[in-house]
């Protein structure tokens, strides 16, 4: 029987630096650790609010954080992160974080994406109530993959890009709510091979 040697990849969620959608949303400087620091214990022992070792509310746009983050990963054995990535017909948000680790090419990480691929909406999830959809999640045909595809290409290229028997891995979050989900597969895996 072969052993398989198992590769840990942390999924790694973008949330922890400012965008304008969000302060449209939220109000002006909000990040995800403003729902940490609003966070209550719920049960006897439990421990919240969760506050960062030395009070270190980071910025995800500060590359001293992404390389500290790669170094701390690789030393408690994470073979990569993996980046929640929000695509709306070319419009994007949070992709700031791993277009930095991009450009950093001294930062020794693998890395691939989870294509969150849901509406952006004005409510959490589990939350009640109505969510106010503040970008709507659409998939279009043949010309949006393309755009679509291009965007993952320069990472896909990239030699830290996590890959199996040379085939780039990506996530995808919903695959039931893509239409034509078969199709826009297939169509990304021919490019991935003209590549």
């Amino acid at each position: 029987m072969e052993c398989v040697e198992m590769k840990v990849i942390s999924f790694y969620l973008p949330q922890y630096h400012e965008i304008p959608e969000n302060n449209d949303a939220w109000g002006k400087g909000f990040t995800e650790w403003n729902n940490v620091r609003k966070s209550v214990p719920l049960f006897w022992g439990h421990n919240q609010p969760r506050i960062p070792f030395h009070d270190n509310y980071y910025n995800l746009l500060d590359n001293e954080v992404l390389k500290w983050q790669a170094k701390l990963a690789k030393k408690a054995g994470i073979y990569g992160f993996c980046f929640y990535h929000y695509w709306f017909e070319g419009r994007m948000v949070l992709e700031k974080p791993v277009e930095n680790l991009l450009k950093e090419t001294n930062i020794s990480i693998k890395f691939c994406f989870a294509w969150a691929n849901e509406s952006w909406t004005k409510t959490w999830h589990g939350a009640g109530g109505n969510r106010e959809i503040l970008i709507a999640q659409t998939y279009g045909r043949v010309e949006e993959w393309e755009k679509h595809y291009q965007y993952f290409s320069c990472f896909f290229r990239d030699k830290r890009y996590i890959k199996e028997n040379n085939c780039p891995m990506l996530l995808v979050y919903r695959l039931r709510n893509i239409p034509r989900f078969n199709d826009m597969i297939r169509y990304w895996n021919n490019r991935a091979k003209q590549d």
